[in-house]
């Protein structure tokens, strides 16, 4: 019949499905090289669609910009620190305002770890992008835990009564603003253990 496409069938699907995945595969790889050895700034798309041996259709169709890509590339990272952070809350040992001391610590650690791809990855964004960063699913989750702990200490004594935990949990993760942190590493020269301690002092009993 004139102007019928034939389905590709199952096997067909199959076979696109992982030849889609390779790709994926094949530009995350590459990807990851080349930020690890020109940073992500210093590297453009092209480069890595040549790198990764696909058209700049199919990487633009998977990843439309650097950014993408880096969320991409954090993905494991963040569900290892997520799982750690979850056994730290679940611990018994320690009050919560110990807990959150630790947790803005470890939020430093992963900062540092990951900065070269949490900072290049905001390249692209502008406008109202920059803000609605602050409602992306990572953040929203630092912030609950942030809030969790708040009210853990408030219930327990550790913090006075009738604060704004809202604010102050935001306020708490401000100091790890990657243009910030960016910003104090390599144009203050501090060292993440110095503002690892700094986060501790904000969250100490002082509140």
């Amino acid at each position: 019949m004139r102007g019928h496409v034939r389905s590709p069938g199952p096997r067909g699907e199959e076979a696109l499905r992982r030849d889609a995945a390779r790709n994926r595969e094949r530009i995350l790889a590459a990807a990851r090289s080349l930020f690890a050895e020109r940073g992500v700034t210093g590297v453009t798309m092209s480069e890595i669609a040549r790198a990764a041996g696909v058209g700049k259709g199919t990487l633009y169709r998977r990843f439309p910009n650097k950014g993408l890509l880096c969320e991409a590339l954090l993905d494991e990272p963040t569900r290892a620190f997520q799982r750690r952070v979850m056994e730290l809350v679940a611990e018994n040992e320690s009050g919560a305002l110990e807990k959150l001391g630790r947790f803005l610590e470890e939020m430093v650690f992963f900062t540092e770890e990951n900065l070269e791809l949490l900072y290049g990855g905001q390249e692209p964004l502008c406008g109202s992008a920059r803000v609605e960063r602050f409602s992306h699913p990572a953040y929203d989750w630092q912030r609950w835990t942030v809030l969790v702990l708040l009210r853990q200490a408030e219930r327990e004594g550790e913090i006075r009564e009738n604060l704004d935990l809202e604010y102050l949990a935001h306020a708490l993760l401000a100091p790890l603003a990657v243009d910030l942190y960016y910003y104090q590493r390599y144009v203050l020269g501090f060292s993440p253990e110095r503002i690892a301690r700094g986060l501790r002092d904000l969250a100490s009993e002082r509140l």
